[in-house]
């Protein structure tokens, strides 16, 4: 979705039509785990800033292998949040809970893959053009 969010973005959830919501995949690792701790925790503070370092992580995922948390925590405070709240959230052991528990439910619905996209109980998988996403709103909106 990273190649049509913000079209996505300017046509449906800027508008209030639509709403995204961002499950977690943790199938890489301590990368996986690490980089939605860190996506969650912005976005407790700014809900466009998880989207930014969601796809700041995704960019750079080469570099997630080797990451600590010293990266997580510059990247945080890069994207502008508070660092001390950024760092008491990332260390809470609720929020890694919190992400395991998504996790697992998304795997009780049967998502292997990523991305996979919900809407309105339409299941798609893999990117997919901005025309694909247009036509399953538009259908759903106007249900």
């Amino acid at each position: 979705m990273l190649g049509t969010e913000p079209e996505i973005a300017a046509n449906f959830i800027e508008t209030g039509q639509v709403k995204a919501v961002f499950w977690p995949i943790l199938n890489h690792g301590s990368p996986s785990v690490y980089s939605t701790i860190t996506a969650v925790c912005v976005g407790q503070q700014d809900a466009k800033a998880f989207w930014d370092v969601h796809e700041r992580l995704f960019e750079n995922q080469e570099d997630l292998w080797d990451a600590d948390r010293d990266y997580y925590v510059q990247t945080a405070v890069a994207a502008g949040v508070d660092q001390a709240t950024f760092e008491a959230c990332y260390d809470d052991p609720d929020t890694l809970s919190q992400v395991q528990k998504l996790d697992e439910i998304r795997r009780q619905w049967g998502v292997y893959s990523q991305p996979t996209f919900d809407v309105n109980g339409r299941t798609f998988s893999g990117a997919q053009p901005y025309d694909v996403f247009e036509e399953v709103l538009q259908a759903a909106l106007s249900e």
